[in-house]
């Protein structure tokens, strides 16, 4: 009987310790959060203009041989697209180095942009589908912090649906937000 009761008196404190332990984990201070909570391979999106939203999602980069890509959002789960393209199908392109960067139209700037709402049913290469090339803006990408796996920045550029007959462009956003993106092999 003595047992029993020792064996009961074990495993409950046991328990009450292992559940005490669980309780006391702070996010607030996980190593791989940045100050505004963006963990490592998310990115946080805001979008202003012809439409108002929010997104939080997946942020990775990739490097073949003409391209360099930062891809935020993108994923099933994810209710938006934004990608950051750098293209020379002529030399190639490698990683880019800490900096600022400029983004609009491939053949005046560093990078091109392009934003997707895939929450009002857009698609890549369809409906609510904006793009720097055409928004006649100067927008801005900073590289924070650049390894061969890891890039952290922010940004913000203009996009838009296309230009009307008079080269205006229609129904121009304001695309902004940061990101901590991971290299996708």
């Amino acid at each position: 009987m003595k047992i029993t009761q020792k064996y009961i008196l074990f495993f409950t404190a046991l328990t009450l310790v292992l559940i005490s332990a669980m309780g006391c984990s702070d996010s607030s201070n996980n190593a791989g959060l940045n100050e505004n909570g963006i963990e490592i391979g998310e990115s946080a999106v805001s979008v202003n203009g012809a439409i108002n939203d929010d997104h939080t999602g997946a942020a990775f980069f990739t490097n073949p041989n003409h391209a360099f890509t930062i891809l935020l959002g993108g994923h099933d789960d994810d209710d938006f697209d934004v990608d950051i393209t750098k293209v020379d199908l002529d030399g190639g392109v490698s990683i880019p180095s800490t900096g600022t960067y400029s983004i609009g139209n491939l053949d005046s700037h560093d990078f091109r942009a392009d934003y997707v709402n895939r929450r009002l049913g857009g698609s890549f290469f369809g409906d609510h589908h904006y793009t720097s090339d055409l928004a006649g803006g100067d927008g801005v990408l900073v590289l924070e912090s650049v390894s061969s796996s890891l890039i952290t920045g922010s940004f913000e550029f203009v996009a838009s649906l296309g230009v009307d007959t008079d080269g205006s462009p229609i129904d121009p956003v304001t695309v902004s937000g940061e990101f901590s993106a991971v290299l996708d092999e």
